[in-house]
């Protein structure tokens, strides 16, 4: 075990004096802000959950290698026949943060607040509307395309979860108000 923890110790020393040693005194800033949008969720069925983001870097290391991106934007799902409801509305503000641990690996947390209503529910038939605040955590990858300019386009593949913190479009007849997601999104930084 001594000596696993020794090896493991040298290489994780040797990989950091490696990416430390690899960086020049005129490594090129990172870009401080970006814009986002997701490809995939507006067009699948009972999901069309639009959404927009912009990002900004707040906490960077001195070498430029890692860092972090606040997150703000909107959550829209316009009139949308569902699973639970007749119809659901939800519009929220987004609120998060991304942080990155080994090149574009990272992963983020983010609460979406705002106001959803939900009409006919499908069990009571009743109409429903509330404050709304969902919770998501998600990990994936960001690759940077090729670009000599200053502002860089980038694809950006997510996997997490989805939940409801306070969500009440009626009666659920079992259905949960936790959602694996997938995502898509492609931006640009400038």
């Amino acid at each position: 075990m001594r000596n696993f923890l020794f090896n493991l110790v040298t290489t994780l020393s040797c990989l950091f004096v490696q990416q430390a040693t690899a960086q020049t005194p005129n490594t090129p800033t990172t870009p401080k802000w970006g814009i986002e949008v997701e490809l995939v969720a507006p067009f699948i069925p009972t999901v069309h959950i639009a959404t927009i983001k912009a990002t900004r870097t707040i906490i960077q290391n001195s070498k430029q290698t890692l860092h972090g991106d606040l997150l703000l934007g909107a959550y829209i799902r316009p009139n949308v026949k569902h699973d639970v409801v007749e119809k659901i509305n939800e519009y929220l503000l987004t609120v998060g943060y991304r942080q990155y641990l080994i090149k574009g690996l990272h992963i983020e947390a983010q609460i979406d607040a705002g106001y959803a209503w939900g009409t006919k529910n499908k069990i009571d038939g009743k109409d429903y509307n509330n404050f709304a605040l969902l919770g998501e955590i998600n990990t994936g990858y960001i690759f940077h395309l090729p670009s000599k300019k200053s502002s860089n386009f980038y694809i950006l593949p997510q996997f997490g979860v989805l939940q409801g913190l306070s969500t009440n479009i009626g009666p659920r007849g079992g259905k949960t108000d936790t959602f694996i997601q997938g995502k898509l999104l492609v931006g640009i930084t400038f």
